[in-house]
């Protein structure tokens, strides 16, 4: 901030600069009121000074109103909408939002014109605002002067310059039409696309420019784009840094351009995008320097890692199973490979015991074929029912089949065993013996990011054939659907939808473990893990969880950065469904709630809690949740 420096020739203008740059500051930290003076003492024996400023900071100063004159076509509060200053409120401690800094009130201005200019009044007038202070010092009231003007419509549209396409060629998918009305964001978005078609032929230093023609009388504006091509350009070197710990190729085998190619905007963005979706990096950036001569241009990506590992472990109490322990690493990001990995043990006193191993591999030697397997061993006491212990393992495979869509094929070996069945229950035991089964998987996946999306969709739909061999038979189809959009406050918008069903094709009973149960942090978070479903009257009157051969559920939440800086947000969620039997969909079960999540050196952490609505005898009105993985 001080840049003068000690022994230095002393220099008026410096220490003029260097005031205005501390009340600045200031200024940003919302005290508009401080003030800055500065005192130099000279030594006539050693000719030298003693330079002191002395800072009065005083209160800071507030923005207690903000009001507009001269607007009728839209209200004081749609305007304020549009402004990142804003007025004393109840959350104005922790967003700051209503420190006065005059930067800031600028940005604003130029926000609001073109907001009018997206809504057609092309020759809205914004006069600088007129700030007053409170005789106390202690508020400012901001008044913006408007001139707002009339609306305008597009009248006719034309193409000039270096056409290298029809007109009519230019005109198919155009962002903005005659005779409706003038929005300057389609406007940029026009000119974006024009750019585009001639950067997707090489020339990358294309551009267009926009002359209007504004008819008072008619309150049209005739709009013609005039094409400067350029010339024609190749792509150079291509080089990838930041990545520490990521390997080259796992970055270059996204990229759907390369060295050599003739230029392509729209590949270099989709390549772009590509390397966000894995999830790997916090940041992906490119830049476009001069390459070896005037017609190429190399590509510079960088990159910034994050964590793809966890290691968690912890242990606890509970009344039902007595101590608890567990113990999970994982790796997104194997090695640097793209490798998946994920180990995972549980023991449980009485009741549950768990060893699990995954293994993907993304780009099998090199090709577009992932594959991978798992491994799991998974003992279970069900209170009053009966023992479980489930061994075996998958081996799978998959392959694109189109620039979003994916295909895998996966072979399950499974065998149950059933200890300590109560009486009554005997029809569990046909649950006991050798699942083969084979599962098909259809994948349209457009997220922007693998585990933080924000836009796109990814819908799947599974199928699982038992009866390759083995002692069970039944088909078991699974449909995910889930929609991504970003919203205000720079929020994300999330649904999950998922439906499923078991039907048995032979008269055996379906194993109870592929029934379906609802409750827990992956599907309605108001309730214990897997709590809800079906029940049965034991033969002693008691009701006992057997699950549903049906699902249907969705989770609807809105996420919003809490602390942008560090990776923390929050959400607030709805989500509603049943496991049920057969077409009887029996009662919905609903749930509202809220939690936190941060993207930690660990993992993705999630704390949820979660109030169901209209909770029966004996479930608890409030559940907290902690998990260790992504949220949908």
């Amino acid at each position: 901030m001080v840049k003068i420096k000690e022994y230095s020739i002393v220099d008026l203008n410096a220490i003029k600069e260097t005031k205005e740059k501390i009340l600045k500051l200031y200024e940003q930290k919302g005290f508009f009121l401080a003030q800055v003076k500065h005192t130099l003492v000279f030594d006539p024996k050693t000719n030298e000074a003693d330079l002191t400023f002395q800072i009065e900071e005083l209160d800071k100063v507030k923005i207690r109103k903000i009001q507009f004159i001269g607007n009728h076509i839209f209200s004081d509060e749609e305007l304020k909408g549009v402004m990142a200053t804003k007025e004393r409120g109840l959350f104005s401690w922790l967003t700051k939002t209503d420190n006065y800094q005059e930067e800031i009130l600028k940005g604003d201005l130029e926000g609001l014109t073109y907001f009018y200019h997206i809504k057609g009044y092309i020759q809205v007038k914004i006069d600088p605002p007129q700030v007053t202070i409170s005789p106390d010092k202690k508020w400012i009231y901001v008044s913006i002067p408007i001139e707002e003007g009339d609306q305008y419509q597009v009248g006719m549209i034309d193409y000039a310059g270096d056409l290298l396409f029809s007109k009519d060629e230019l005109r198919k998918e155009k962002k903005i039409e005659p005779n409706t009305q003038f929005n300057r964001d389609l406007l940029r978005q026009e000119v974006l696309r024009l750019a585009d078609k001639y950067k997707d032929e090489g020339y990358a230093f294309a551009n267009v420019n926009v002359r209007s023609d504004i008819h008072e009388k008619t309150k049209k504006v005739d709009l013609t784009f005039d094409f400067e091509k350029g010339q024609k350009v190749m792509i150079g070197a291509i080089n990838v840094s930041g990545n520490s710990q990521t390997r080259d190729k796992v970055i270059r085998r996204e990229l759907s351009i390369h060295e050599g190619d003739l230029y392509n905007e729209t590949q270099l963005r989709k390549s772009i995008d590509k390397v966000r979706a894995l999830g790997y990096f916090s940041e992906v950036t490119y830049t476009k320097p001069q390459g070896s001569s005037l017609n190429m241009l190399d590509i510079d990506i960088s990159v910034k890692e994050r964590s793809t590992g966890a290691l968690t472990m912890g242990a606890g109490w509970s009344t039902i199973e007595g101590i608890i322990g567990n113990a999970q690493i994982s790796h997104n990001n194997l090695f640097g490979r793209g490798q998946t990995v994920a180990l995972n043990a549980q023991l449980a006193g009485k009741s549950n015991t768990i060893f699990s191993l995954s293994f993907t591999e993304p780009y099998t030697l090199d090709t577009h074929w992932s594959s991978g397997f798992d491994a799991y061993n998974v003992k279970t006491h069900v209170p009053d029912a009966y023992d479980e212990k489930k061994s075996g393992g998958d081996v799978r495979a998959g392959h694109p089949i189109g620039e979003n869509m994916s295909t895998y094929g996966t072979y399950k070996l499974e065998n149950i065993t059933l200890d300590n069945v109560a009486a009554g229950r005997e029809e569990l035991i046909q649950g006991a013996g050798v699942i083969s089964s084979v599962i098909g998987t259809f994948i349209y996946d457009t997220r922007n990011n693998r585990f933080e999306p924000t836009n796109g969709y990814y819908d799947s739909l599974s199928c699982e054939f038992a009866g390759v061999g083995g002692d069970h038979h039944f088909i078991k189809p699974v449909f995910n659907s889930r929609f991504y959009t970003p919203s205000f406050w720079d929020g994300t918008f999330r649904v999950n939808f998922e439906a499923g069903a078991l039907a048995r094709t032979t008269s055996k009973v379906a194993p109870t473990s592929e029934r379906f149960y609802l409750g827990g942090v992956n599907s309605l978070r108001g309730y214990q893990p897997f709590s809800l479903g079906p029940k049965k009257l034991d033969k002693n009157g008691k009701e006992v969880l057997v699950g549903g051969d049906r699902e249907l559920f969705s989770n609807i939440e809105y996420e919003i950065p809490l602390v942008a800086s560090m990776g923390v947000k929050g959400v607030v969620f709805y989500d509603v469904g049943s496991a049920f039997e057969g077409l009887d969909i029996g009662k919905i079960r609903q749930d509202v709630g809220f939690g936190f999540r941060w993207f930690s050196p660990f993992g993705p952490l999630r704390v949820e809690i979660g109030f169901p609505i209209l909770p029966k005898e004996g479930e608890k009105k409030q559940v907290v949740q902690f998990a260790i993985t992504p949220p949908f």
